[in-house]
């Protein structure tokens, strides 16, 4: 029987994995982390193997697992084929698991997350290792108070924001798009209207923290539509009095579930709750409705009414990330050797600085940093111990920074800029911010499609394929085209990257005055790695680029 675990002591134990630190995707993916996070696979006849998506294999490899230990699934969508040349890849988890599997059952371990159980159990024999269940106590909080204890802090990033701004002519006007109105209760209620649940169990910080105004720490947020207020279940008696006092105790999650909801379909989010939290509801004669999508879009959706916060981590951001690798320029240049880690803590300290010089009261800390040398690899990674000096060819730094009050995340950021060292290199980066801002942003208005979005930047950049293969940045017989449809040219921001919301071939969102979000051209061809990104946000008579620190490049 081929067994699949996700333990993060096994990860680390048995094979120095931290996919929090090592990883990027699992950093980025705030609400479905456990979704990317490898998964490992063993049986009695064969030794443990880790299960990887392939656009994290750079930073397995980095991070000092041996190539023999890892089998990577759904290939890394790339214009250069030859990182990935030679590189067995199975098409999906499920070929994967079932190749291993050989036709026995695949047995989860209660640790692993549901949606791998949805997908495995339509074509394999699937069992579940139950989880242990553990008393709960709960809690309520008023819905009045969480959206005032929002409201009050809008207030705070509003005057914070509008003085940041005050003096930077191309973002004249985008503070008259502050003070919103908070809709994130009627958000719930339409969307529970349209899937016909009746109540949400909601576990990933991003989803606990818009419904409780509070950190999200292990606990568990119930909400049942037409209510006034929040349900929370703690089995921690000292978290738990963050809630005030205990209105009842189950003898499990499930039953407390069963016991405030008033029927039998419950929205869970599929991407982040383990297949053993998972049974338990099913076995308290629940009927579970996948709504990881669906609570995407609702923060994806409603993230103007956090604007100030936005417009904080966006400055921030291109702050901090132009000032590293300009520091980063200048060592090169001086002659001097220095690491990538080392670019990584000048961009941190810049984020302070940037804080402390603004007097901005608010908590900013890194979301995630993807920074990494050319000469190292293409693939998308965070920073390791490897070193930085004149033979470098190209450093991207494409990061995010979250803006945090009380513990609770109200604000993200996700903006590329990169250093390019060959005249190649460096003329493409120039021709990449021209399709960011003129190219992507540029068709950015309310009524946009987001299907349209990308379609109108392949037709901008179509003209212009010739010279990036003529400067050696795009291979004579590279299906550009097809490539580039098997990914987005940027997305929304809903307190984190979207992977809900994207400008991608076939999703038909259409923006609207208050949309946000990001639009960027990642290139890695050759011996460059190359990211260009910028924050917009839609309003009222025009696009604002939020990550331009002027009317240049720059």
């Amino acid at each position: 029987m081929l067994r699949l675990s996700a333990n993060l002591d096994t990860l680390a134990t048995d094979f120095a994995l931290y996919p929090h630190t090592s990883l990027l995707f699992t950093a980025i993916r705030l609400d479905s982390h456990p979704l990317v996070r490898p998964l490992i696979a063993h049986s009695d006849s064969t030794d443990p193997v880790l299960l990887v998506r392939q656009q994290e294999q750079g930073n397995v490899l980095s991070a000092g697992v041996a190539a023999e230990r890892i089998r990577f699934y759904a290939p890394w969508v790339t214009l250069d084929p030859r990182p990935v040349a030679g590189v067995e890849v199975a098409q999906s988890l499920t070929s994967l698991v079932g190749e291993l599997a050989r036709g026995e059952t695949v047995r989860l371990d209660a640790d692993v997350v549901y949606s791998h159980q949805m997908t495995l159990a339509e074509t394999l024999t699937v069992e579940i290792e139950p989880a242990i269940s553990s008393p709960v106590r709960v809690h309520t909080l008023s819905t009045s108070e969480i959206v005032a204890r929002f409201n009050e802090w809008r207030r705070r990033g509003a005057r914070a924001a509008a003085d940041l701004i005050s003096e930077v002519p191309h973002l004249l006007g985008l503070a008259e798009h502050f003070g919103t109105s908070d809709t994130r209760f009627t958000g719930l209620e339409s969307l529970a209207a349209e899937r016909g649940i009746d109540g949400l169990v909601l576990l990933a910080p991003p989803n606990f923290s818009e419904v409780t105004g509070r950190a999200g720490i292990g606990d568990c947020a119930v909400w049942i539509p037409g209510s006034d207020q929040v349900y929370v279940l703690t089995n921690d008696a000292v978290h738990g009095g963050r809630y005030g006092d205990a209105i009842g105790e189950y003898p499990s999650l499930a039953d407390a579930v069963a016991a405030l909801a008033p029927g039998e379909r419950i929205g869970i989010e599929e991407e982040f709750i383990s297949v053993g939290v998972a049974g338990q509801l099913v076995d308290a004669g629940l009927d579970l409705i996948p709504a990881s999508i669906d609570l995407a879009h609702w923060r994806d959706i409603r993230d103007h009414e956090d604007l100030p916060f936005q417009v904080i981590a966006a400055r921030t951001s291109v702050y901090a990330i132009e000032e590293a690798l300009s520091w980063a320029e200048r060592k090169i240049d001086a002659g001097d050797e220095f690491t990538e880690l080392d670019i990584y803590r000048r961009y941190v300290e810049f984020i302070d600085e940037f804080k402390s010089d603004n007097s901005i009261d608010l908590e900013i800390e890194p979301y995630f940093t993807n920074l990494h040398s050319s000469n190292r690899m293409l693939f998308p990674g965070p920073p390791v111990d490897f070193p930085i000096n004149d033979e470098t060819t190209c450093i991207q730094l494409d990061a995010g920074v979250q803006v945090t009050i009380d513990g609770v995340v109200v604000a993200t950021s996700d903006m590329a800029r990169s250093l390019p060292r060959t005249p190649a290199a460096k003329e493409a980066y120039e021709f990449f911010f021209t399709v960011v801002r003129e190219g992507i942003i540029g068709q950015l208005r309310p009524g946009v499609v987001c299907e349209d979005v990308h379609e109108g930047t392949l037709q901008f950049l179509a003209p212009h394929l010739p010279r990036m293969i003529e400067i050696g940045m795009l291979g004579q017989d590279t299906d550009f085209d097809g490539i580039y449809r098997g990914r987005n040219v940027g997305h929304l921001m809903g307190k984190q990257e979207s992977f809900a919301n994207e400008l991608r071939p076939g999703y038909k969102h259409t923006l609207d005055i208050g949309s946000f979000g990001a639009a960027e051209i990642p290139w890695r061809y050759g011996d460059v790695a190359i990211g260009t990104e910028d924050l917009w946000f839609i309003g009222r008579d025009r696009t604002f680029i939020l990550t331009q620190r002027d009317r240049t490049r720059s």
